[in-house]
C-alpha cells in the first residue's frame, strides 16, 4: 500500500492501539517525584554520623570533602540529566507557539485563548489517530494501492520524497551521541522548541479549500486521504478550510468528527457550516462563486491578520481521491510552475455503459475547443493534446477544473485580485462557469501555464471509481499475452498499463517528469453560457467563440512569474 509506505517516510513506527496505552493523553502531564522531598531526604542521610542510626559510612569517606567547584559541576550535570529525562518539554508535551491559529476556529467549537500555547501530540500519538481513522472509515479508496507492484512503490517513494515537509529528528545532541537517548525514534526536543510554522525557512505551505454539500458518502475517504497527505507534506505546513452549506444528510455530523481529529494531530482547520441554499431565482454562477469564495476566505484573513502566505492552494470538490492522486497533482503543479493544475474526472454514461470524461463545460484544449463527454480516445480535438492525453502525459490546456485544481496563489494575492466570479454580462462577457472565468483571469494576469494530468483519474461515486481503477491481474491470466524478453515491469510492454482504465499502480515513464513547452493561449475560446436563474439542466445560451484578451495570447502569459519548483539535489 503506497500510502502506507509514504507514511513511513513521515512518522516513526509505534503502537497503533489506544487501548494498549491508557496512560497516554493529549493534555495531562504524568506524575513526577517530589523534588523537594528527594533533596531533603538526601541531605538528612548525608548529615548523619558514621555511628548514627542510619547507614554506616566508612571513616575515610566521612573525612572526604568535595571542593565546591566540583560539586557545582556535578550538580549541573545531574540537573541536565534529570531535565532531559523528565522535562515538561519532552516529546510527549511539545508546544507550538506560532501561527496564532486560534484566531481562526471551527464554527463547531470555541477558540482557545491566543495567549496559551497549543499542546502538540507526539508523532506516535498522531499515528494512532491516523490508524484509527483510516482503519474504520475509508470505503472506496482503501484499495487504491493495496498490493501495488514493488517497482511502483519504489518510483513513488523517490518521486514524492521531494514533497516531505516534516523535520527529520535530530540526533546531534550530546545525549544522543552517547547512545543513551531514551526518546530514540521520536522527534528530538531541540528540533521542536521555538519553531514557528510561519517562520520556518524553506518550507512550502499548502492551503486546502473544500466545498461540501450532501457529501456523507465521500467524506470518510476524503478524510483518510487528507490525513495521509498531511503526514507527508507536514501537518505544520497545512491549513484546511471547509465550507459546507445546505446539506440534508449527515455531512455536518461527520465534519464534527473531522474537526476533532484534525486538531488532535496538530493540523489547522476551520470549518464553516451554513444552512444557506440557492434561491429559486438566484443566478447559479453567482451563487457558486460566492460559495467557493467562502471556502477561500481564510486565505486572505491569515494574510491580513498574521502576515502568513501560502505557496500552493488545493481546491477540492466532493470527490474520491487516492493519496498519490493528490501528491501527483501537487508534484506536477510545482514541477511545471503551473498557474492551474487539474486532474481528469469521469462520470458513467448510461447509453454506452462506460465512464466518459465529465467536466467538459469548463475544460478547453489549447485551441480553445471544448473537450467532449466521450471515451478517452475522442476527448480532445487538438491532435497533439489528444496524443499526450491517451499516453497519460501532462497536457497543456486553456482551462480545466475536473474535481481538484492546484492553484498558484500569486494572482489571488496580487492586485488586481483574481476571485471566483460570475460573468460581466454588461460588458458582453459570456456567462461561463466560475471556474472557466478564473482560468481566463489567470491567463490575463500572466499565469496561463494550465496543465491537465491524465494519470490522475477522479470519480464521484464508487461505481465509476472501480471501473477507472481496476485491480491489477496476473499477466499470465490475460488471454494472448506472453512475455518474450524485454525488461520486466515495463509500462510500455504491459497491456494493463497501456489500457486507459488500468490499475492505479501504473508505472511512471520519463516523459511524465519533463517540463512542458508552454505556448500562448488561443485568440478565441468556445463558450456555452448559463444566463438564466433557477434549476436548469444545463446552459441556456447558444454557444459562441469568445474573444480572449490580447495579453493571454502573448508569450509573456506563460512566463514563470512565481517559482514554486523543487530544489533539485
Amino acid at each position: 500500500m503506497i500510502s502506507a509506505h509514504l507514511f513511513v517516510l513521515s512518522v516513526p513506527n509505534g503502537s497503533h492501539d489506544f487501548a494498549q496505552h491508557p496512560s497516554i493523553t493529549f493534555g495531562d502531564r504524568p506524575d513526577r517525584p517530589d523534588r523537594q522531598d528527594l533533596v531533603s531526604t538526601t541531605l538528612t542521610a548525608a548529615a548523619m554520623s558514621p555511628t548514627g542510626k542510619g547507614h554506616s559510612v566508612p571513616p575515610m569517606l566521612a573525612r572526604l570533602r568535595i571542593p565546591p567547584p566540583l560539586m557545582l559541576v556535578i550538580g549541573i550535570c545531574l540537573g541536565l540529566l534529570y531535565a532531559r529525562l523528565f522535562s515538561s518539554y519532552s516529546p510527549e508535551r511539545e508546544a507550538w507557539h506560532g501561527g496564532h491559529a486560534s484566531t481562526l476556529h471551527s464554527s463547531f467549537g470555541t477558540a482557545p485563548s491566543p495567549r496559551q500555547p497549543i499542546v502538540m501530540p507526539t508523532l506516535k500519538q498522531r499515528k494512532r489517530v491516523l490508524d484509527l481513522l483510516t482503519t474504520l472509515t475509508p470505503h472506496y479508496t482503501r484499495e487504491c494501492t493495496r498490493g501495488a507492484q514493488p517497482l511502483y512503490v519504489e518510483q513513488a517513494l523517490e518521486r514524492y520524497s521531494l514533497l516531505i515537509g516534516h523535520q527529520t529528528p535530530s540526533r546531534n545532541s550530546w545525549f544522543g551521541a552517547l547512545g543513551l537517548n531514551p526518546f530514540d525514534g521520536a522527534v528530538d526536543v531541540d528540533a521542536l522548541q521555538h519553531v514557528r510554522r510561519d517562520l520556518t525557512p524553506q518550507t512550502h505551505k499548502y492551503f486546502f479549500a473544500i466545498n461540501l454539500y450532501n457529501s456523507f458518502d465521500v467524506i470518510p475517504d476524503l478524510f483518510a486521504s487528507m490525513f495521509r497527505v498531511g503526514a507527508i507534506l507536514g501537518y505544520q505546513n497545512i491549513f484546511v478550510s471547509i465550507y459546507e452549506n445546505g446539506s440534508t444528510d449527515q455531512t455536518q455530523a461527520l465534519l464534527r468528527i473531522f474537526d476533532a481529529l484534525m486538531h488532535s494531530v496538530g493540523m489547522r482547520v476551520i470549518i464553516k457550516s451554513s444552512n444557506r441554499k440557492r434561491g429559486i431565482h438566484a443566478h447559479r454562477i453567482e451563487y457558486l462563486a460566492e460559495v467557493r469564495n467562502a471556502a477561500m476566505a481564510p486565505l486572505y484573513e491569515l494574510r491580513d491578520s498574521e502576515n502568513e502566505y501560502f505557496d500552493s492552494v488545493i481546491f477540492m470538490n466532493d470527490i474520491l481521491p487516492c493519496v498519490d492522486d493528490l501528491l501527483e497533482l501537487i508534484w506536477q503543479s510545482r514541477r511545471q510552475n503551473a498557474g492551474v493544475t487539474c486532474a481528469a474526472d469521469y462520470m458513467y454514461h448510461d447509453e454506452i455503459r462506460q465512464p466518459v470524461f465529465y467536466d467538459n463545460w469548463v475544460a478547453r484544449d489549447i485551441n480553445g475547443t471544448a473537450l467532449e463527454n466521450t471515451p478517452f480516445e475522442d476527448v480532445f480535438h487538438h491532435a497533439a493534446s489528444s496524443d499526450r492525453f491517451q499516453r497519460h502525459l501532462p497536457t497543456q490546456v486553456q482551462s480545466c477544473w475536473n474535481g481538484i485544481a492546484v492553484l498558484d496563489p500569486a494572482p489571488l494575492y496580487a492586485a488586481p485580485h483574481v476571485r471566483f466570479r460570475m460573468a460581466r454580462t454588461r460588458e458582453r462577457e459570456c456567462s461561463a462557469s466560475e471556474c472557466s472565468l478564473l482560468c481566463n483571469d489567470y491567463w490575463a494576469a500572466g499565469y496561463g501555464r494550465i496543465v491537465m494530468v491524465p494519470r490522475v483519474k477522479l470519480a464521484y461515486d464508487n461505481k465509476v471509481f472501480e471501473i477507472v481503477h481496476p485491480a491489477r491481474r496476473n499477466l499470465s491470466a490475460i488471454r494472448g499475452y506472453t512475455r518474450l524478453g524485454g525488461l520486466p515491469d515495463n509500462p510500455r510492454s504491459d497491456p494493463q498499463d497501456r489500457s486507459w482504465f488500468g490499475p492505479h499502480d501504473r508505472l511512471f515513464v520519463e516523459e511524465e517528469s519533463e517540463e512542458l513547452s508552454f505556448v500562448p493561449g488561443p485568440e478565441h475560446v468556445w463558450c456555452w453560457g448559463w444566463d438564466g436563474a433557477g434549476d436548469l439542466d444545463g446552459p441556456d445560451v447558444d454557444p459562441v467563440w469568445e474573444r480572449m484578451p490580447n495579453a493571454s495570447t502573448k508569450p509573456d502569459a506563460v512566463r514563470v512569474r512565481h517559482n514554486r519548483s523543487f530544489k533539485w539535489h
